[in-house]
């Protein structure tokens, strides 16, 4: 049996909560929150043996094969230390720590321990399975050719109440940073996946409070991310603005091009193009001439890889290098909406 143990069992984790207990062969076995209220209520939902209020008594008095960490950003780095250093497989949300320094020594303290750190970024498979999957092992049969841009949007609308502004991912100093933060993650991780590639050789971006009037954060992010191997990401978020809610994928390869359409209510929405005799034609996939496999959720992923001792696209030092895109984004940015205290705090994060 697969024993994992979860720290923080609020919205976030309590998705871990669902998607872990319907995997074959994995028990929850201990969980711990501050909040005794929502511990009580994942201990009679998905029947936890053992529930603690410190994270740090589970650390020690449980054994795990895995320990989720689903916490307050500025706790990621403290938290996944102790736990790699109690001797456990740790798989801590994003983003991985606040600044590249806190980043660096997860790794470091996981190769010590030789335990294995993995960060998530579950869009693939939550959201975009199996689509994403057959695009992915299109691009790498070559149907595209040259790879050289991909345009990642994820737009929002009235992510949070205007008049509440009390939440700790409104605070730069919990959070790390607004919607570049949050959702940045996930959409440059899948460009990067995509890419195949996870050096990168610069990064122009932009920020804005967007319609967050009241918090010195980004509500509006938009980039582009120079791969070292010549491909270009474009990325573009928004948690709130006046215009409607997007997601987009689209592909730009020198022998053709593809567009994915989550927002439109069909995962399988892949609709690939090429240009014959100067017109674009819509191509039909073969899914039988496709070789691809996928996991069914991002936790059945981290559990294979676990027991199969095998390496992961959600590795820890593919986590960071996304982190430093965005901290780069950010400094690039130099934007008006934060103060000297909070110019100070992003060089901070680009330390070393």
């Amino acid at each position: 049996m697969f024993k994992v143990g979860i720290i923080g069992v609020g919205y976030v984790g309590s998705i871990h909560l669902e998607k872990f207990s319907c995997i074959d062969g994995v028990c929850i076995t201990a969980i711990s929150d501050v909040d005794s209220a929502k511990v009580r209520e994942a201990k009679l939902k998905f029947n936890v043996k053992s529930t603690y209020s410190d994270h740090r008594i589970l650390l020690e008095k449980a054994d795990l094969d895995l320990v989720i960490i689903c916490v307050a950003n500025h706790l990621h780095h403290d938290l996944t230390i102790e736990a790699l250093e109690l001797g456990h497989n740790v798989l801590c949300e994003k983003p991985m720590a606040l600044n590249l320094k806190d980043a660096r020594a997860m790794i470091e303290v996981s190769k010590r321990m030789k335990k294995t750190l993995l960060i998530v970024n579950n869009f693939r498979w939550d959201y975009l399975n199996p689509s994403i999957f057959q695009l992915k092992s299109m691009i790498d049969s070559g149907w595209f050719g040259r790879i050289y841009h991909i345009r990642l949007n994820r737009i929002r609308s009235k992510t949070f109440p205007f008049n509440d502004y009390s939440r700790w991912n409104l605070d730069s100093r919990l959070s790390g940073g607004g919607v570049l933060i949050d959702l940045g993650p996930h959409m440059i991780d899948l460009g990067m996946w995509l890419a195949s590639e996870y050096r990168v050789n610069a990064v122009l971006g932009s920020t804005d409070q967007g319609l967050l009037k009241l918090a010195k954060i980004d509500d509006f992010a938009s980039g582009i991310i120079k791969l070292a191997s010549g491909v270009s990401l474009q990325v573009d978020l928004s948690w709130s603005s006046h215009h409607k809610p997007s997601w987009k994928i689209d592909l730009f390869g020198d022998k053709g091009g593809a567009s994915l359409r989550p927002d439109e209510g069909d995962q399988g929405n892949l609709k690939l193009f090429r240009l014959e005799n100067n017109e674009l034609k819509n191509k039909k996939l073969d899914e039988n001439s496709l070789s691809f496999s996928h996991e069914k959720s991002l936790q059945q992923h981290v559990v294979e890889c676990i027991q199969q001792n095998v390496a992961s696209d959600c590795s820890a030092e593919n986590a960071y290098a996304v982190l430093e895109s965005i901290f780069r984004w950010y400094k690039s940015a130099q934007s008006e909406l934060y103060g000297q205290e909070e110019v100070y705090f992003l060089s901070e994060q680009l330390s070393v």
